[in-house]
């Protein structure tokens, strides 16, 4: 089934406004109900496993759920997909990315729009962006290549959970999920210039990702 420009751009606007809505949304509930740094941590890591494996399930088959820069970019470097497709994913998922904030502030009686404080920038939060979305894009690229689109919901959800618990930035992964967050002061949020440090490591990790993929795919010939 073949969809429409306008949709397969608002699917990626909603997709994304949908994950930072629920990063954000996550960290004000924290806050509220007064949970422990590691009782935090889990439910904003499961929030955000959850609303990736639900967006990502009912709006795939319509843009494909890329939700992500760093995802369309790399698509854009392989050719699956055009330069003007790339640029209209990309300015949807900004946008919604920033909705999102929106609507989580809106949700919590908090200022709608707000630029944080919180810094997150270091040596060990710049390589575990560099990880996390290495290996995000890499697990897509690898599904898409096998054919195997249908574990992607389940396979993303489940590497940012991990990825929550075990890199050092709590993986963001996401240049346009980065900025949303900016626009809030939960506790899930991030200040402006440890964001731009964060979009490069991503940019630095899908990188990396590319690299790998062409010869990790790379069959023998006769």
């Amino acid at each position: 089934m073949q969809f429409t420009t306008a949709a397969k751009l608002l699917a990626e606007f909603l997709g994304t406004a949908m994950i930072v809505a629920g990063v954000i949304g996550a960290g004000f509930m924290v806050a509220t109900v007064g949970a422990g740094f590691a009782l935090g941590l889990t439910m904003i890591a499961a929030t955000v496993a959850a609303v990736l494996f639900v967006s990502i399930s009912i709006l795939g088959p319509v843009s494909g759920a890329h939700f992500n820069p760093a995802v369309t970019i790399a698509f854009l470097l392989r050719k699956a997909i055009s330069s003007a497709a790339a640029a209209g994913y990309i300015a949807s998922q900004v946008v919604g990315a920033i909705f999102g904030a929106v609507v989580a502030n809106l949700m919590f009686e908090v200022p709608w729009l707000e630029i944080s404080a919180t810094g997150r920038f270091s040596a060990g939060t710049f390589l575990g962006e560099v990880v996390a979305t290495f290996g995000l894009v890499l697990l897509i690229l690898l599904l898409v290549k096998f054919e195997k689109s249908h574990l992607i919901a389940a396979s993303v959800a489940a590497w940012i959970f991990a990825g929550h618990i075990f890199t050092s930035s709590t993986s963001f992964a996401n240049p346009a999920v980065t900025i949303g967050r900016v626009f809030s002061d939960s506790a899930a949020s991030i200040s402006p210039d440890s964001a731009l440090w964060f979009v490069l490591a991503q940019l630095v990790g899908m990188a990396v990702a590319l690299m790998v993929f062409v010869p990790l795919t790379k069959k023998v010939t006769s």
